[in-house]
């Protein structure tokens, strides 16, 4: 499968204590969701800020024998030459546009939204 086209249930967020006045979208790596992210933010987060950690939509993933699993896109091979998923990582940014955008409409300025990831990341 092409594309991250499959839906993902909605993010686990660490509410900010106090009113967010800043927001942090952290996204997870292959094959995980952002639960773990968001429970081990929570025991760091600043009062002030929102912690948002999205999951993946589990799709079948070319590299592991199509085995479905929580991925931001299809992966095709590791080397520096393989083919990428082009569809998918442009769809996954839009997703990624999308929490940014909402934050903005929520009263976060963009210049307070940080964005960041761990292994399988898309960073726009």
């Amino acid at each position: 499968m092409c594309g991250n086209t499959m839906s993902a249930p909605l993010p686990a967020i660490v509410p900010a204590a106090k009113k967010a006045t800043a927001a942090v979208i952290f996204l997870h790596g292959l094959g995980d969701t952002g639960h773990g992210w968001a429970e081990a933010f929570a025991g760091i987060r600043s009062p002030h800020v929102k912690y948002i950690c999205p999951h993946a939509p589990v799709m079948p993933v070319s590299l592991n024998m199509n085995m479905a699993m929580p991925s931001w896109f299809d992966i095709f091979g590791l080397a520096p030459d393989s083919q990428e998923d082009e569809a998918g990582i442009k769809q996954a940014s839009e997703n990624v546009n999308t929490l940014i955008e909402q934050e903005v409409r929520n009263g976060i300025p963009s210049n307070r939204i940080i964005l960041g990831g761990f292994s399988q990341v898309i960073l726009i």
